[in-house]
């Protein structure tokens, strides 16, 4: 056996001497504390009692580094020597005061550009009489002669009638003038029910009517014109025109 390694065992046969000694002064305090206050019920003895239970619960420990001699390059040895004599662990402290607030992080990464927002269908016509129109004998749809603007193709030059392509709200607006010294009636249909009605009397003199009437269409829906019997004059020359266009879809 080398002289550090003896030297190692000596002082390890030393601790533990120590220790035992120390251990068994101990145990032989608390023997005596615990019959002093064994069977008085009262604070004492619960207390003893709880720091013997808290000692029993914990675990010692002991780590020593032995320097000079053989071992690694630096004289010391590779495996510390550990002892049980680690006294239990103490009771949690209060809680520190609230620090100050840190300082704000670095912004984020700009995120990915949006959806566009759905375009609406757009839809518009206006259409009108160049020559005069009537009378008629049973009420008849009128069909306008020049069409200048159909954005949507709703409106058809054939029948005269306007045809929702889209749902939505649509706003129609109708002018009616009567022929000189007549009358002219001209109703706003909507699936072939009466929504409004245009009345123009040219009496004495010359006179033009309007009327304007907001609906609710779904696709498929039509509007149209129906001249009555009872005032059946309309006047031509781009006096008379009927228009319309969506609002907002829906």
């Amino acid at each position: 056996m080398d002289r550090p390694t003896a030297s190692l065992v000596l002082l390890l046969l030393g601790l533990f001497a120590i220790v035992a000694v120390s251990q068994s002064s101990s145990q032989a305090t608390r023997e005596k504390t615990r019959g002093r206050h064994t069977g008085g019920g009262g604070f004492g003895g619960g207390q003893r009692t709880r720091d013997r239970e808290a000692y029993d619960g914990g675990v010692c420990e002991l780590e020593i580094s032995c320097r000079g001699g053989g071992g690694d390059e630096g004289g010391n040895l590779s495996t510390p020597v550990k002892l049980p004599i680690r006294g239990p662990r103490g009771p949690a402290g209060h809680p520190g005061e609230k620090g100050d607030r840190g300082n704000d992080g670095l912004p984020g990464y700009h995120g990915a550009p949006g959806l566009p927002a759905p375009s609406q269908k757009r839809v518009a016509f206006f259409a009108g009489l160049t020559v005069n129109f009537g009378p008629v004998t049973e009420h008849t749809d009128i069909v306008f002669d020049r069409v200048i603007t159909n954005v949507g193709s709703g409106y058809s030059p054939l029948t005269g009638r306007f045809t929702a392509p889209v749902n939505g709200v649509y706003q129609f607006n109708v002018i009616v003038s009567a022929q000189g010294k007549q009358k002219a009636a001209v109703m706003i249909l909507k699936n072939g029910e009466m929504v409004a009605t245009v009345w123009a009397e040219s009496i004495p003199y010359w006179a033009t009517s309007s009327n304007i009437a907001v609906l609710s269409l779904d696709r498929g829906d039509q509007v149209w014109l129906l001249l009555l019997t009872r005032a059946s004059y309309l006047h031509g020359f781009m006096y008379t025109t009927f228009s319309g266009f969506i609002v907002f879809e829906h």
